[in-house]
């Protein structure tokens, strides 16, 4: 990978820490407020989303394109994990959720030990949806194996056809 695009992903990933810890912790802070209250698992989902294109601010701003290196998937994963993780510290969730979470970072780490993208496709990521998902139908679970059938072939899309399954390990350009 080529120097500035490890300059500008490690940055963009600082920024985003930074904005993530400051961001979630106002939200809980203001969860007394009742139309807060009422809209916070949607509130989260659409926070949540917004955050994750946050890392890649600095290299829109050099016009890089860098994400479908293995750097920055992996640590853009390893930053949604964390995210996930302050979720469980500052609100309260159902065993779902943490499920889910811990589910993905089981993926995760299994990204990070061997560099293979199937693991992320079958330790899919579900949070943002199952928080919209509580949002709309509350305790009733019925299409949520639905819903994770559509999110799985989402992952498989995303990492093996539009990110084509593997990712750049040493590149010297990485604007694909």
């Amino acid at each position: 990978m080529n120097k500035l695009c490890n300059t500008l992903i490690n940055n963009g990933l600082y920024l985003r820490y930074v904005v993530t810890i400051l961001v979630l912790y106002i939200l809980s802070r203001s969860a007394n407020n009742k139309l807060i209250n009422k809209n916070m698992y949607l509130i989260l989902a659409v926070t949540l989303t917004i955050l994750d294109s946050v890392d890649t601010f600095f290299m829109k701003l050099n016009g890089k394109k860098c994400t479908k290196t293995l750097h920055y998937q992996l640590n853009d994963k390893i930053c949604d994990s964390v995210s996930y993780l302050l979720l469980l510290l500052l609100f309260k969730f159902d065993g779902l959720l943490l499920f889910l979470i811990l589910y993905r970072i089981t993926g995760v780490l299994l990204l990070y030990l061997t560099g293979d993208s199937n693991y992320i496709i079958l330790f899919f990521d579900f949070i943002k949806e199952y928080l919209v998902y509580l949002f709309i139908f509350g305790n009733n679970y019925t299409y949520i194996p639905i819903l994770m059938v559509c999110k799985i072939g989402f992952e498989y899309y995303y990492h093996k056809v539009y990110n084509k399954s593997a990712y750049i390990k040493n590149k010297k350009d990485v604007d694909v």
